[in-house]
Order: structure tokens, then C-alpha cells, then sequence
């Protein structure tokens, strides 16, 4: 592969896998390296929640994820033996009310056969070693059992994990920090009265035992534990079967059971954001991006989310569709999404692991009094599911903020509401699109010809979106709102469509484009060189 149009992912983990499915979906050379030769066996990364699967369905894989994986229906922590916060997610605005629990093998191997039915292939136990980016491609060097090799590509992501040789190589850094706390996982088999559909947190005197379902069937069912046990990071070999199941009764606030142990680890917590994730034509996305506490399950999510960003912007990019500025908009979206994961997880973690008598009181009365006024259902699990992510400051969807907290605008994802006998995102094409909303009204002229437009004037549109009057709405690709106007205002829209073409930086940002050109002047960007 050679030209601007060709796209290399280096990783093929599920952001990769992701990433190359969403740019082979819309016509782009892509090919896929993986430095692995084969994929993992360890579950990882487990839990999906309901934006993602929603991700997956455009991307043609989640009804078999959804067939293989465990649904779960909401969360309960406990403090002292006494439940003090519970959600669920049976009324989230979504084709998926529910949470998913699928080992990270497992997705990757539906995300790469999808892959394949899209003509793509990962090449397996190859590794990128070297990157040198200039103004019209990225020359890449590839070692492979054969020996190494230069190819040439438009484009590349890297996908490649917290310790990205791309990320390296482009020079592009990432500020990160180490969390006291040393942390033990564990897959087991475990009997219990815990119902098998939902997450359990239980945490006392600063200790957390985190019990999430893994897998049932095949005698007695597979849970994943997570117990916090010191300042350093423990070895595995110091905790067998035994010591993991006396610590995880103590903990637990109903009786467990460890009968055997499948795969145990020990880690501590990293938290990190990559100062940028653009830097002329070498991206980065998922963990090469950012790495945080596993406090809330966020990391399958937030790299999926990535690629869904990043996906259809390269894509138009890589088919001309509009100029490479458009990807600066994929770092002023995610970057700050991301920092906003880092410091939540951040923030559960320390709220989990308190010590103080009086702090502990003091959460689990505040907690408890969220859930008594609704705040959790009507905000913190939405917000968990990734349902209420805005993009705010964007050039790709200008506006106003909405004035009330969630909001349906410019930036937010657009509800899935049922219309009739489907769902709304059923029945958009792909690519942008204009919905009409709102009581009817004459059919406004001079839209852009190229815009497929939709007219929807049932009232639970309207309501979801929070409109009275006959409203336009420009949807981007991956279902985000980009524009919400008066329907009659023909020529804000054509301004957007023109505009989208040649994207600025959002207002008030500054981009270092000084720095953009020495990473895409011919400098090899070579970590060797450093």
C-alpha cells in the first residue's frame, strides 16, 4: 500500500480491531499489524456497556457478542455488610439496556472475523519498530520472523498498548502516574448467592473486593475478583487458592466460595493521558491514548469509543472528503473525554478505598442519599454507560450548550428512541444526515443536495429531543448530533456542510501547529534517534 488513502493499525487489540472494521466498512485500505502471533487467552478487559455495544452493532458484531456474553443488569456496592448505592440499566435510552460481560478473547476474535468478512486480515507476529512520518505519508519499519521491511502508508494509528512503540516513535509524550495501591485479579470458580447478573463492590476500612460474573455453565460458574492488598504489587505466586479464598469471605458481605483459580494477576494502577493524539498523520487511540483505574470498567469502552470518533473522520479524510484538518477534531473530542474517564475512575477508586471512619460515613451517606433522589439512575448510570458523553468546543458540531444537565445538543448523542416498530438509528442512512423534527411543516428549500434528509415529525422524536417547533437536526456519522436549528434556517446548514470540508480548530483552542509541521516535515520520528 502506498498514497494518502491507506491506513496501517498497529494493534490488534479490540480499538484496533474496531478501528480497522469501522475504515474497511466505509471502502479504505487498511491493513492491520499485530506483533502477537496469536491472540491472547487471558479475559482481561471484560465488561462492555451499552454506547459500545452500540458501536459494535454498526460495526456488524454485537448480536454475536451479546449471544456469548453474560448480560448484566445493573451494580450494587456495599459497605460494612449493608448495600449503600444499586443501579440498573433496564431503562437506559438505548437498543441495549443492559451491560455485557464478554472475555476480551472473545471480542477480539468476533471483532476479527467481522474483520475479515470486511476483506481486512490482521498479520500476525509483526511489530512495528520504527515510524517516519512527512507531509505526504508515513514510511513504517516492520519486523517479522523474514527479517524487517519498509512499507509506506497514508496514514497510522497506534492501537499498540500503554507502552505504544508509536506513540514513542511520533514523539509524542504521555504524563502518567503510578497509584499506591496494589491490586490482586483473579478468574475463579465461586459459589455464591450473588445473583449472576450483576456487579458487586464491597468495601470496608479501606479494602475492595470487586465481583463481576465471567462466565456460567460447565458446572460451577466463573467469576472475576479484584481485591486491593497492599502498597506494591503483589506476585501471584504469594497468593494460591487457599489465602485468595479466606481474603475474598472476609471481605465479602454474603457468602463465597472459591473452589479453583483459572488465571491470576497482580498490578498496580496507572493513570495517564497522551499530551495529544494527533500529530500530523501518526494517530493514537485507546490504551497508546490513555490508561486509568479499572474502577467502573471504562477501558474496552473508552478505546472503542476512539475508534468510532476517529473512524469515520479518517475515512472521509482518506477518501477526500474533506481535509486533513477534520482529524484535528478527533484530539478535541477524545482528549478531553478521556481526561474526564481518568479523573472518574480516579475519583471511584479513592472513593473505594477510604479508611476514615468519618469519610466512609460521609460517602456512604451522600451515596445513599443520591439513590434515594434518583440522582444515580437519572445521571451516574447513563454517564457509566456512555450514554451522556458530549463533545463540547468542537468545530464538527457547533451550538450552544443545552441548558439543562444531558440534554439532547450539539455534541450529545442522539437518543435511539422507538419510532413505530424500529429504532431511530434504524432508520438513518450511513453518513450524515438531516432529520426533521418537530410539529409538520412546509418541507424547508435550498438544503445541500448531497444530504439525505428524513423527515420525522412523531411526537417521542420530538420529546427525546426536547423540541417544540419544527426543528432541523444534522446527525454525524456515528450518531452524534452535529447541528440543531430551526428547520427554516437552510443556510446554517449549508454552512456546516461546506465547513465540515475544511474543519478549524475549536474556538478558544489553540493548535500547535508549528509542532504538527516538525512531526510532519520529514523528520524521521525514529526512537532510536531520541
Amino acid at each position: 500500500m502506498a498514497g494518502d488513502d491507506s491506513v496501517l493499525v498497529v494493534g490488534a487489540g479490540p480499538t484496533g480491531l474496531a478501528l480497522a472494521c469501522e475504515l474497511r466498512r466505509r471502502g479504505v485500505p487498511c491493513a492491520v499489524v499485530e506483533a502477537r502471533v496469536r491472540r491472547g487467552d487471558r479475559s482481561k478487559a471484560i465488561a462492555i456497556w451499552p454506547r459500545v455495544l452500540e458501536i459494535l452493532a454498526d460495526l456488524g458484531a454485537a448480536d454475536e457478542a451479546v449471544d456469548r456474553g453474560i448480560r448484566l443488569a445493573g451494580a450494587t456496592a456495599w459497605s460494612h455488610g449493608r448495600p449503600t448505592l444499586s443501579f440498573g440499566l433496564h431503562d437506559m435510552p438505548s437498543r441495549f439496556p443492559f451491560g455485557l460481560v464478554l472475555p476480551q478473547y472473545e471480542t477480539e476474535e468476533i471483532l476479527e472475523r467481522r474483520l475479515a468478512a470486511l476483506g481486512g486480515e490482521v498479520e500476525r507476529g509483526v511489530a512495528c519498530v520504527a515510524v517516519r512520518a512527512d507531509p505526504l505519508g508515513v514510511t513504517v519499519v516492520l519486523r517479522h520472523p523474514g527479517g524487517t521491511e519498509e512499507r509506506r502508508f497514508g496514514w497510522v494509528v497506534g492501537c499498540d498498548g500503554s507502552d505504544s512503540v508509536v506513540r514513542a516513535a511520533a514523539g509524542i509524550a504521555m504524563r502518567q502516574r503510578l497509584e499506591p495501591e496494589g491490586w490482586i485479579g483473579a478468574d475463579v470458580r465461586l459459589s455464591t448467592a450473588l445473583e449472576p447478573t450483576r456487579v458487586n463492590y464491597f468495601l470496608s476500612a479501606g479494602e475492595v473486593l470487586h465481583v463481576v460474573p465471567l462466565r456460567a455453565g460447565g458446572g460451577t460458574p466463573t467469576w472475576r475478583i479484584t481485591m486491593n492488598v497492599g502498597k506494591t504489587r503483589p506476585d501471584p505466586a504469594d497468593w494460591p487458592l487457599e489465602r485468595l479464598a479466606a481474603e475474598a469471605a472476609r471481605r465479602a458481605a454474603v457468602p463465597v466460595r472459591v473452589h479453583e483459580t483459572e488465571w491470576v494477576t497482580g498490578f498496580r494502577v496507572r493513570q495517564g493521558l497522551a499530551t495529544r493524539f494527533r500529530l500530523g498523520r501518526v494517530l493514537v487511540a485507546g490504551d497508546a491514548a490513555h490508561v486509568h483505574s479499572p474502577a467502573g470498567a471504562q477501558g474496552i469502552n473508552s478505546g472503542l469509543q476512539d475508534a468510532a470518533n476517529l473512524g469515520w473522520k479518517l475515512a472521509r479524510v482518506c477518501r477526500g472528503s474533506s481535509s486533513a484538518e477534520l482529524l484535528n477534531s478527533y484530539d478535541v473530542e477524545r482528549r478531553p473525554a478521556a481526561a474526564a474517564v481518568v479523573a472518574a475512575t480516579d475519583r471511584a477508586t479513592r472513593a473505594g478505598t477510604l479508611r476514615s471512619p468519618v469519610a466512609v460515613g460521609a460517602r456512604d451517606g451522600l451515596w445513599r442519599a443520591a439513590m434515594r433522589l434518583g440522582v444515580v439512575d437519572r445521571y451516574a448510570a447513563p454517564a457509566m454507560a456512555g450514554l451522556t458523553q458530549r463533545y463540547r468546543r468542537s468545530a464538527v458540531s457547533p451550538g450552544r450548550r443545552p441548558l439543562l444537565p444531558f440534554a439532547p445538543g450539539p455534541g450529545g448523542r442522539l437518543p435511539n428512541v422507538t419510532v413505530g416498530d424500529a429504532r431511530l438509528w434504524d432508520l438513518l442512512p450511513d453518513g450524515f444526515c438531516v432529520l426533521l423534527v418537530g410539529p409538520a411543516g412546509p418541507a424547508p428549500h435550498g438544503l445541500p443536495a448531497a444530504l439525505p434528509v428524513l423527515r420525522l415529525p412523531q411526537p417521542e422524536v420530538a420529546q427525546a429531543l426536547r423540541v417544540r417547533r419544527p426543528t432541523a437536526v444534522v446527525v454525524r456519522p456515528d450518531r452524534y448530533v452535529a447541528l440543531l436549528c430551526p428547520a427554516d434556517r437552510t443556510a446554517a446548514i449549508t454552512r456546516y456542510v461546506d465547513t465540515i470540508e475544511e474543519v478549524p480548530d475549536a474556538p478558544g483552542r489553540r493548535h500547535d501547529r508549528e509542532h504538527d509541521d516538525r512531526g510532519a516535515g520529514g523528520v524521521p520520528l525514529d526512537p532510536s534517534r531520541d
